[in-house]
């Protein structure tokens, strides 16, 4: 059984290391900003729904 890693996008930014970790292989559960610009730019990226 192959067992991916998880994890949580803390100070995400408009999700730069999220792509990096995500091409390797790891599942992104969610994650964390406080700029509202760059919350815009991460979901305008990874879609609206993203928690």
């Amino acid at each position: 059984m192959i067992k991916t890693i998880k994890f949580l996008d803390f100070c995400s930014g408009i999700g730069g290391g999220r792509i990096g970790l995500e091409n390797l292989g790891m599942t992104c559960l969610g994650f964390s900003k406080i700029d509202k610009d760059a919350e815009k730019t991460y979901r305008d990226f990874f879609g609206k729904d993203e928690r």
